[in-house]
Formats: structure tokens, C-alpha cells, sequence
């Protein structure tokens, strides 16, 4: 059994090199393989992990895909509005490349769940369902004052004295899917499930609802939609954005009603996730 974790990106400044660094330390001890995906970064600056990579672990398992600015601007059909990190798109281009068994959509602040805990789970877990895993919110100054470095010995602490996080949601009102806020901090299925549902919806290029949608997709198609609130992984919170996932970057938003409310079908071709583009990554 393979697993994979799937995490996105750019160099802006947003978040801050030590979550970056920690978060992709915790994602390699935990999966067999981590894909992180710059996407359009500003030009004047480095893909970010250029910058972090000689604090990175050298293993050969961190695939690495940038997609400039140019790029991402043919790839969103040059939409002055689409979101500067773009998940839906990049998502999809790590899930058509990568071949996992089991593949985790994340984001780089969370801090991965134990290696044994979560393969655990995976042993028993069932390849026809989507799971939906709800992160446990702590702050980052908590990892700061104990000592970056020392993250393991904070998720060890965590671990004995977390609860898990029950936080119901809706966005819309007959939303059934979402099962509880900021949904898709941690999403995991088999490669099977993705690709059933062609990823994620890649018409959907603003700010919130892909996570909702994605499991309402996964219903649509057959699929179980389960949620897991007993393995502990946490959302390390940031400057500018609080934990109900508000953010400053979000000015324009995907619709909705379209996109929750009355979805019915994939928009997304065959081709999704750019399958006939030749997209090269390096391995760190």
C-alpha cells in the first residue's frame, strides 16, 4: 500500500517559512510520497521551496512542480480574478501524475497525524468511500515558544490532551456535504475515488466551496462520504486568517448555488488535471 500527500503553494510571504518547513517534515515522516505544487509564484521571487530546501530532508520522495505565472495565467484561461493559489487546478495536476494508493488533498498547515495512527486506519479503511478528516486547531506561537524544532515532541503532547473537533457547517441549505467546517483541510481517498470523480471541479477557479463540492461529487457518484474525527492532525493557525478559514486573499467566490446547491454533474473533461500536458517535476 502506497500512500501519497498532495500540498500547494507559493512564495508571497502568506505563510511563514517555519510552518512551510514543518508541515513538509511531518507530511514525509507520515506518507511514502509528498507532491507540492508552486503555483504562481510572483515572478521577482524563487519557487519557495528553493528558498527552504536546505532546511528540507533530503529523501527523494518530495515531488516538486512549478507552474509560473505565465503558466497558471494560460492554464485559468487568463482570468483576472482566479485565485493567485489556485487549489482546484493544482490539485488535479498531482492527481493525474500521482499513482498512490491512497492519496490525502491537505494543506501546508497542517501538521500530518502519526505514520502508525493513520496506516492503521488505512488498513481498515474502505477504497469506495471519501473521507473527510476534521483537524484540531492549536497556534502556531505554541509550536514557537516550545521550539520549531521540536514539533514532534508538541504533536506527541497533543496527542495526549486534544479533543476532536465537532464544528457543523453549511453554506448552503440544503448542504449536506460539508459535514463541518474548513472540510478540506484534510481529505483522503483511494486513487479509484479520485479519479471516479475527475478531482476536483476545475471550472471553479475563485475563492471557497471546491471542498463541498468535491464531496457532494463523491455522493453523486456512489461514493460513502464518512467523516474521521478520531485521528488527531492539526491546523497550525496563521497571521491574517482565522480558523473558520476567512482570509484577506478571498475577493472573489466560486458561486455558491451552482457549485453546492444545485450541482448535479461534473463539468470537468476527460482530459482533467491537464492528462495530456507534459508537466515535469524534480525530486528532493
Amino acid at each position: 500500500m502506497k500512500t501519497a500527500a498532495l500540498l500547494y503553494g507559493r512564495n508571497d510571504g502568506y505563510k511563514e517559512d517555519d510552518r512551510i518547513v514543518v508541515c513538509l517534515e511531518s507530511m514525509l515522516e507520515t506518507f511514502d510520497e509528498v507532491w507540492f505544487l508552486d503555483w504562481n509564484t510572483p515572478q521577482d521571487n524563487n519557487p519557495i521551496l528553493w528558498d527552504l530546501e536546505s532546511r528540507l530532508p533530503k529523501t527523494g520522495r518530495l515531488k516538486h512542480i512549478i507552474i509560473p505565472p505565465d503558466a497558471a495565467s494560460e492554464l485559468t484561461g487568463h482570468n483576472p480574478n482566479a485565485q493567485a493559489c489556485l487549489a482546484t487546478l493544482s490539485t488535479n495536476i498531482r492527481l493525474r501524475r500521482c499513482d498512490a494508493d491512497w492519496i490525502a488533498v491537505t494543506t501546508i498547515d497542517i501538521l500530518a497525524p502519526k505514520k502508525e495512527i493513520l496506516n492503521d486506519f488505512l488498513s481498515k479503511a474502505d477504497k469506495n468511500t471519501f473521507y473527510t478528516f476534521s483537524r484540531r486547531d492549536v497556534e502556531m506561537s505554541g509550536l514557537e515558544d516550545l521550539g520549531i524544532e521540536k514539533w514532534k515532541e508538541f504533536r506527541d503532547n497533543l496527542d495526549l490532551t486534544s479533543e476532536p473537533r465537532y464544528f457543523p457547517s453549511k453554506v448552503s441549505p440544503n448542504d449536506n456535504y460539508s459535514i463541518f467546517n474548513c472540510c478540506g483541510d484534510f481529505q483522503m481517498a483511494s486513487k479509484e475515488v479520485w479519479d471516479g470523480i475527475k478531482g476536483f471541479e476545475e471550472n471553479m477557479l475563485y475563492a471557497c466551496f471546491a471542498d463541498t463540492n468535491i464531496q457532494k461529487k463523491a455522493m453523486l457518484n456512489g461514493y460513502q462520504l464518512v467523516p474521521v474525527y478520531d485521528i488527531p492532525l492539526y491546523h497550525l493557525s496563521h497571521k491574517g486568517m482565522g480558523n473558520d478559514g476567512s482570509s484577506p486573499s478571498k475577493q472573489v467566490y466560486n458561486d455558491v448555488l451552482k457549485w453546492v446547491e444545485y450541482f448535479v454533474s461534473s463539468e470537468n473533461p476527460d482530459t482533467w488535471g491537464f492528462s495530456t500536458v507534459e508537466i515535469e517535476y524534480e525530486e528532493i
